[in-house]
């Protein structure tokens, strides 16, 4: 039988959360200072909007940053299937053109 997690404390904008999920305790946290912190910088930008208005941005800002990481790690994977085939291709030119060894 699966153990039930165990709730962790975190902090968002001083308002302490208990927070019951599978994810490890010390990831959990960094999870929740990066939220944290991206809601502190779009709230110090916009200091007169509402808390709802600063969370969709800091939400918003968080998305933007996971699409292009998504995008930068397809354009990488392509890159590096690509550069193993020019690798594979020539490994096997040598190979036809290698003399037999010993």
């Amino acid at each position: 039988m699966a153990r039930e997690p165990a709730p962790t404390m975190v902090e968002i904008l001083g308002r302490p959360l208990m927070i019951k999920c599978a994810m490890a305790p010390d990831r959990l946290e960094a999870v929740a200072q990066m939220v944290n912190e991206q809601l502190r910088e779009v709230q110090r930008a916009f200091p007169a909007s509402p808390l709802a208005d600063v969370a969709i941005l800091a939400a918003l800002n968080l998305a933007c940053e996971i699409l292009e990481n998504k995008e930068d790690y397809q354009q990488l994977r392509r890159d590096i299937e690509e550069r193993s085939k020019q690798l594979i291709r020539k490994l096997e030119v040598h190979e036809a053109y290698s003399p037999p060894g010993p």
